[in-house]
């Protein structure tokens, strides 16, 4: 806003609220200065609004700060939803090569965001949606038979029915021979302890897999 802008804001702002405007020649002239320094980045469309909206809120007279603050609030926000890229498709005058007419380019961009003229460009529009459920594919025979293949199962080994207990006393995991203390050699039998848990299992009547 310039020194007229502020005029024409006053004027509209004296139609609805006397205490704004000073009623020395001397004191306006002083009070336009003031608000067109305080305004200078505020567009006077915005400045209407917000005036608007304070007397909306508060019964005080409107003071340059109650604008300004609004407007901060409104560029802050604009550039926080704003990414700031620079999209070559929407210069195609530009040269790749040409640094100081991209660096123009950006700052014009920005510039329109601050002031309203264009709309914030938000991540979302960038990137696909993200979190969208995704259909599992069938198993073709290829991939089972690779799987297989790279994962062949075990087959459980025939043997006394505690093998499907872990051994406690040398650690062998369940359908897993028992193995010698000192060598470490695989049993033909088991150890007593398997055995006994084994039987315990049975009494309490838990499953064993």
């Amino acid at each position: 806003m310039d020194a007229k802008d502020v005029i024409r804001l006053l004027r509209e702002i004296s139609l609805v609220d006397d205490r704004v405007v000073k009623t020395d020649e001397a004191e306006q002239e002083a009070q336009v200065r003031l608000w067109a320094v305080a305004l200078r980045e505020v567009p006077l469309d915005f400045a209407g609004e917000a005036v608007g909206r304070h007397y909306a809120e508060s019964a005080w007279p409107v003071m340059p700060k109650d604008i300004t603050s609004r407007w901060r609030d409104t560029v802050r926000d604009r550039m926080a939803r704003h990414v700031g890229t620079f999209e070559p498709s929407a210069h195609p005058q530009l040269d790749p090569d040409d640094s100081a007419g991209y660096v123009h380019a950006l700052r014009a961009g920005r510039s329109a965001v601050v002031t309203g003229a264009e709309q914030p460009r938000e991540v979302r529009e960038l990137v696909g949606r993200i979190g969208r459920a995704v259909e599992p594919a069938p198993a073709t025979e290829g991939y089972l038979a690779a799987k297989a293949a790279l994962f062949p199962k075990r087959e459980r080994p025939t043997g006394p029915p505690e093998l499907a207990m872990r051994c406690r006393t040398c650690g062998a995991d369940a359908n897993r021979r028992c193995r010698t203390l000192q060598r470490g050699r695989d049993m033909t039998g088991t150890h007593p302890d398997r055995k006994s848990d084994y039987a315990a299992a049975q009494h309490e009547g838990q499953a064993i897999a």
